[in-house]
């Protein structure tokens, strides 16, 4: 089946994965590490990002209508690529159950307060299910049509938010002697941006993705300042020093705001909630589907849905699994420090050698 996809859809696969749970805690972590200068960290990690979705998007534009399986294939052998399998099929795995898990204990505490766990993460479970068995192009399809509610949701809520904060709670917004600092952070700045690696998992094609490089990028930084204005919206209302005791600051910072020129949009939670639930699906059916489309490249005998059955079926088992919510967040901490294995190190490899290989001018 050809599952190539256009540069519009890949973009918003990219903003599925990338904008999901990790923005409820983005203020905090953003004000722990760099206080009100945190803007300048995570422009620097945008940046750094830039250049690891350049390096991916080169592998999959030169091994056109490969993945990464068969691309390492050629450039590593049989052994290595198994290993890099393995390494990408846990890391997607582990996340997609970590994510369901914690983003069903964060609906569980806000709006759901007397339902199971269990339950909430088997509603999702099954949701994502259906999409998943529906492929690439569903998903792709999905992610654009929820990603534009969600810019347009968030672009409303953020403006909201920054008429409601104080200029004062923002500064100062530069401090030179601070540089090494803010420089330091930026590595804590890049954990938001793990899920650019999804795009090794998904072919391009000489017809549709021409211009991909420039969309990747656009994106990207899109996403970088997407980021920003999340993190100094909430900061101008809460302040710096007391939002870093949220660790649901997105959430904490909107329930706190109540705009009476507004009606429709007085409770901007009820509009955020809705948003948020759109982005986290959109992100457990793309991280899910990495580790799908890596099985049934190692198990080809296997039916993709009975594949997908059995991954959703074990994530259930594997999110039940952390007894509290500090351990899923540990969990996914550790996971972070993963994903620069599976975004900047293996891509990195693979990229030098088909440099020195010279296989981009084979293909």
């Amino acid at each position: 089946m050809n599952d190539s996809l256009t540069n519009r859809q890949i973009v918003f696969i990219i903003f599925g994965v990338l904008i999901g749970y990790g923005i409820m805690g983005l203020p905090k972590n953003v004000a722990e590490t760099a206080g009100t200068a945190g803007w300048f960290s995570v422009l620097v990690a945008t940046a750094i990002t830039v250049i690891f979705a350049y390096m991916i998007t080169y592998l999959s534009y030169v091994h056109k209508n490969k993945i990464i399986y068969e691309y390492s294939e050629i450039l590593t052998g049989k052994i290595v690529t198994y290993v890099f399998m393995g390494i990408y099929i846990c890391y997607y795995f582990i996340v997609f159950a970590m994510l369901t898990r914690i983003s069903s204990e964060t609906i569980k505490l806000t709006i759901l307060l007397k339902t199971p766990i269990w339950a909430v993460c088997l509603f999702f479970l099954f949701v994502v299910y259906y999409a998943l068995i529906k492929r690439l192009r569903v998903i792709a399809r999905i992610c654009e049509i929820y990603g534009i509610i969600i810019i347009i949701a968030a672009v409303m809520i953020h403006i909201s938010l920054f008429t409601q904060g104080k200029l004062i709670n923002i500064r100062p917004f530069f401090v030179v002697e601070d540089l090494p600092l803010y420089l330091k952070s930026t590595l804590n700045m890049i954990f938001p941006f793990l899920g650019i690696e999804i795009l090794t998992i998904i072919p391009f094609t000489k017809k549709n993705n021409k211009r991909i490089f420039k969309y990747t990028a656009l994106m990207v930084m899109f996403i970088g300042v997407f980021y920003i204005m999340v993190v100094e919206s909430c900061i101008s209302v809460i302040g710096v020093d007391e939002i870093v005791h949220y660790d649901d600051a997105l959430y904490a910072t909107i329930r706190r705001v109540d705009i009476p020129a507004f009606q429709f949009i007085r409770r901007l939670d009820g509009i955020f909630l809705i948003a948020w639930i759109m982005a986290i699906f959109c992100t457990m059916t793309i991280w899910a589907y990495g580790a799908i489309v890596l099985l049934s490249k190692l198990f080809k005998k296997v039916n993709f849905n009975v594949l997908s059955f059995i991954v959703v079926f074990f994530a259930f088992i594997v999110s039940q699994m952390p007894t509290t919510y500090g351990q899923v967040k540990k969990v996914l901490e550790y996971m972070s420090y993963y994903g620069l294995l599976v975004m900047g190190i293996i891509p990195s490899i693979l990229f030098f050698i088909t440099k020195v290989g010279k296989y981009d001018q084979k293909n």
